[in-house]
């Protein structure tokens, strides 16, 4: 162990380069100078920036910037009682009491001149002068006593006392100014000592063979190393770098007067944790402005990093969830045309008609199915929640996953002991169950373990988990499988990523997953090890206990008897679809434009269907309109987003109907006749969208 001990006085001043401080505030290293005192042969400590200037500090004690005990700031009283000024006074009483007995042609009354020099030592200058004056006068009462009086000898030694005491003076204010200098630097090493010491960045100083001879209490926190443990050790025994001939070639940069600064480089705990950092590093010199050592300052940015990967990769699925939704609602417009004009086909043609619309129609369900998962990804398909137990979900999926994983995989469930509610989509449940068991079953090819695990989990403050703090119920699926890198993880929620051959999935499942996880105002985590197996964990909100819910009942045709519907909807083929379905079961239907509405004579209407998203105006703007002349008008909306979106969106209670699209006759019917069946109702938009 290289010996680091450094003498307490030597000084440093700083080079000239301004002042470097990092983001946070925290101290970051700059190109220093030191200079020793006459005399010594080593190296003081770093100079470190503090409120915009350089100030000095030590850097021994094995290498920490560590607090010393304050140094008492010059005492004024003190520097009167200092045993300087007592044997001062002493010595002249002395003198004068001997120069009183002695015979007057020895003159030894002006020896008294010495006493101000002996108070020199205790840099008070008044005390100096009193001193002196009080050999003045003795000095001059003495050999006046003597009959001196107006002699030559009397005034060349008075002279005398007179310039010894101006000199010892003049001697004592700038061994005065000497102390309180040194004093108010000593305190201020002693201060950024601390503040070096209590910094949560790394701060530490090699020499220029990379042996580390300083290790503040940042580095310790951060590498898990003490100062004792790494002080003299090269550092690339410390730092874990990966990278030894780099770092060679920046202690050679340093050397060479050169700054370093990396934003993003790779260490390694005590404990073998990898981890990420910045760094700046600059060289330190002497008072010739020769590199002598070389001076580093650390942040670690792992967390942040990670932090930032998150927001970017949440930032990139909310702006795929955009895309995605867009594309599935213009889809839902075009897909109630299909599937209601096949009906309608089905309706007229026979033989193999019937069998090419059957396919048709085939293809289009397939298409609505589709496109539900895009709105699912997206967090805009209407789904209706209830109150489900999660160990219910897991113990019925069970035995339905056994058969669809095969034989060579083997499902194991492990449900809570206890009742675990939660506020969901009991079939949106299964569905992630199903998608998360089949990924797992499609990473082993060659068999192995699924385990699906339910227990209450509680995120704590400051958890990576974006979740406020509380209790969650925790759906864990695990597998033995083949794993995935690093790349992949980052994707795996993409829509239309996929790993796996372009005929064997869509990309669609794990995009699917993340939106109804999402929409529950949950979180999905993965963990993976390439080789070892794939976690999913997946955070739910806890709800009360759940309650028989009764079951729903299917929705029915409900024919009309003459009764006057008026159809408000800017997509032509839309509006002419639900003309026609209105007309031809018993409805009179007329079709109104957002500028017509104002004067349309709506008198005998009895029902109002509009779209909700509308090019000028929103569809809850136009029936209040209306209602403003009609009050009693009863109004049904359609619209293919999410339901929850739009009663937030337009603040549409929960008594306002949505006919949501691709709707089949049988649906429209049934929405119709409800809300004919129902009590008028009031809507208040809150906005217009400006597209739909």
């Amino acid at each position: 162990m290289v010996n680091t001990q450094e003498p307490a006085s030597a000084r440093c001043a700083a080079h000239d380069r301004g002042p470097a401080t990092s983001a946070g505030g925290d101290l970051q290293a700059q190109d220093f100078t030191c200079s020793p005192n006459v005399g010594s042969s080593e190296r003081s400590g770093i100079i470190l920036p503090i409120s915009g200037h350089n100030k000095p500090i030590s850097a021994s004690q094995k290498g920490h910037a560590s607090m010393r005990p304050s140094l008492p700031a010059f005492d004024e009283r003190a520097a009167w009682r200092s045993p300087y000024v007592l044997v001062s006074v002493a010595t002249v009483t002395l003198l004068g009491a001997i120069s009183a007995a002695a015979p007057a042609r020895l003159l030894v009354f002006g020896v008294m001149a010495i006493g101000a020099p002996l108070a020199v030592a205790a840099a008070n200058p008044p005390a100096v002068l009193a001193i002196g004056g009080y050999a003045l006068l003795a000095a001059f009462a003495i050999s006046t006593w003597q009959g001196l009086l107006g002699s030559t000898d009397q005034f060349v030694r008075l002279l005398t006392v007179v310039c010894t005491t101006l000199i010892s003076w003049g001697i004592a204010g700038h061994l005065r100014a000497a102390l309180q200098a040194i004093t108010s630097a000593a305190r201020e090493r002693e201060m950024l000592a601390a503040i070096v010491e209590q910094s949560s960045d790394a701060i530490m100083v090699s020499q220029l063979d990379g042996t580390l001879t300083a290790w503040n209490g940042g580095a310790e926190r951060i590498y898990g190393y003490t100062a004792a443990q790494v002080i003299g050790r090269p550092v690339t025994d410390v730092i874990g770098t990966d990278e030894p001939e780099r770092l060679r070639r920046s202690l050679s940069d340093l050397a060479a007067g050169k700054r370093i600064r990396l934003d993003e480089t790779s260490r390694v705990r005590g404990d073998g944790t990898p981890f990420l950092v910045s760094m700046v590093a600059s060289p330190i010199r002497d008072e010739h402005g020769t590199v002598v050592a070389a001076a580093a300052t650390e942040r670690d940015i792992t967390d942040e990093k990670l932090a930032r990967q998150r927001s970017a990769r949440a930032a990139r699925l909310e702006s795929l969830g955009q895309l995605a939704g867009g594309i599935a609602h213009d889809f839902n417009n075009l897909l109630a045309i299909i599937l209601n004009y096949a009906d309608f086909l089905a309706e007229e043609v026979t033989g193999e008609g019937t069998r090419d619309l059957a396919r048709i129609r085939d293809a289009a369900d397939r298409a609505k199915s589709l496109t539900g998962q895009l709105l699912v990804f997206a967090k805009r398909e209407p789904t209706k929640v209830e109150v489900v137990d999660l160990n219910e979900v897991v113990t019925d999926a069970g035995e339905l996953l056994s058969r669809t994983i095969g034989a060579n995989v083997r499902l194991v469930c492990r449900p809570r002991n206890h009742a675990l509610p939660v506020c969901a989509n009991r079939g949106r449940l299964d569905q992630i169950l199903l998608n998360l068991v089949i990924n797992a079953r499609d990473a082993m090819p060659d068999g192995g373990v699924v385990v699906v695990e339910t227990d209450l989990a509680e995120v704590c403050a400051g958890d990576a988990t974006p979740l406020p703090p509380g209790p969650y119920a925790r759906l864990t699926v695990s597998d033995t499988g083949t794993g995935m890198t690093a790349e992949v993880r980052d994707r795996l929620f993409e829509p239309f990523f996929t790993t796996k051959p372009a005929d064997q999935g869509t990309g669609l499942g794990l995009a699917t997953v993340y939106g109804i996880v999402g929409d529950a105002d949950g979180h999905i985590g993965v963990e993976s090890t390439p080789g070892v197996g794939t976690t999913f964990r997946i955070l739910l909100p806890p709800a009360a206990e759940p309650a028989d819910q009764p079951a729903a009942p299917a929705a029915r045709r409900s024919p009309g008897h003459g009764e006057l519907v008026a159809v408000i909807e800017d997509e032509e083929y839309v509006r002419d679809l639900v003309l026609r379905i209105l007309q031809e079961n018993g409805y009179h239907a007329i079709a109104l434009s957002e500028g017509s509405v104002a004067d349309a004579d709506l008198h005998g209407v009895a029902l109002l269907i509009t779209d909700i998203v509308l090019p000028d105006k929103s569809g809850p703007a136009l029936a209040d309109q209306i209602r403003a002349r009609h009050p009693d008008l009863r109004v049904l909306f359609m619209s293919g987003y999410s339901d929850t979106e739009l009663r937030r969106q337009y603040s549409l209670g929960e008594t306002t109907r949505i006919v949501h699209k691709p709707f089949t006759a049988v649906e429209l019917l049934a929405n119709v006749g409800e809300a004919l069946s129902a009590a008028p109702t009031t809507t208040t938009p809150m906005m217009q969208p400006s597209e739909k």
